[in-house]
């Protein structure tokens, strides 16, 4: 993997409108593989935030006519948290935190496909 290029990625995201933090974080173990955030941020935020995806997962078969996850987004009374799978092999997501509005999500949903991709070419 080419962290700074990750970095880069993730630091680009952070300049987002809206956008408090982002991480990259392993589906399966929880471990952050790189994060950027405003002050207040602390990585049990993003392993914790997996654990919605996780729930999907071990319901697939209740969610199967919805088609495949896109997203995982939840509206806490401090932003919202928003899951985004970025590549399969292995499985990474993105974690981001937002405002409320203003944060144009189908961006960062785009921005984690790319991150994805920057993943897969750099194994």
């Amino acid at each position: 993997m080419n962290s700074m290029r990750v970095g880069e990625e993730l630091e680009r995201m952070l300049a987002h409108p809206g956008i408090k933090g982002c991480a990259l974080v392993d589906a399966q173990t929880g471990l952050v593989w790189g994060s950027r955030a405003t002050a207040g941020h602390a990585d049990r935020i993003w392993e914790a935030a997996v654990d919605y995806w996780r729930l999907h997962d071990r319901q697939k078969l209740h969610f199967a006519g919805l088609g495949t996850l896109g997203a995982a987004v939840m509206y806490h009374t401090g932003g919202v948290l928003a899951v985004f799978p970025c590549c399969s092999d292995p499985e990474v997501l993105l974690v981001a935190h937002g405002e409320h509005s203003g944060v144009d999500w189908i961006a960062l949903q785009r921005m984690a496909r790319r991150l994805g991709e920057l993943l897969r070419h750099s194994g």
